[in-house]
C-alpha cells in the first residue's frame, strides 16, 4: 500500500520542465492580526511511494484548532514507474477561523498516514 513520505505546505508550487517539484513560501505559521482571517492560496504539497502503477485514494482532512473539520480535499493518484507521485493540492481562500494550530490529516486508503501543523497566531506588537 502507498504512504506519504513528507508533506509541505507552501505558498505556491509547481513542476520545471524537468517535472522537478518547486515550492515557494514554505511555512508553518501564519500571522495574524485578528480571526477569522483568510489564507489568500496555499498548497500542501506530498510526496507518495509504494508499488509502480499502484493507484492510491489520498484524503486531507484539515482540522480547526479545537477538533472541528474545517474541509476536506479528496482524489486519486497514480503512482509512477518507479512507485513515487508528487502531489500538489492547492488551496484558495483557506478560512482561518481560530488562533491555535491547524492539522492537515493525510490519509491513504481511509488510513492515517501523516499530520503536520500549521499555527496561526496574532502578530507580535512592535515596541
Amino acid at each position: 500500500m502507498a504512504k506519504c513520505d513528507w508533506a509541505i505546505v507552501c505558498d505556491h508550487a509547481f513542476f520545471d520542465e524537468d517535472r522537478k517539484m518547486c515550492m515557494v513560501g514554505v511555512f508553518d505559521r501564519i500571522f495574524a492580526r485578528a480571526v477569522p482571517a483568510t489564507h489568500l492560496q496555499a498548497f500542501l504539497v506530498l510526496k507518495l511511494v509504494g508499488e509502480p502503477k499502484e493507484k492510491a485514494k489520498v484524503r486531507v482532512d484539515i482540522i480547526r484548532p479545537y477538533g472541528d473539520v474545517l474541509g476536506k480535499i479528496e482524489g486519486t493518484s497514480e503512482l509512477g514507474d518507479d512507485g513515487t507521485s508528487q502531489l500538489k493540492l492547492g488551496i484558495r481562500g483557506l478560512p482561518l477561523p481560530d488562533f491555535g494550530i491547524y492539522a492537515f490529516n493525510i490519509y491513504i486508503a481511509d488510513e492515517l498516514e501523516k499530520t503536520i501543523g500549521v499555527t496561526v497566531t496574532r502578530i507580535p506588537d512592535r515596541t
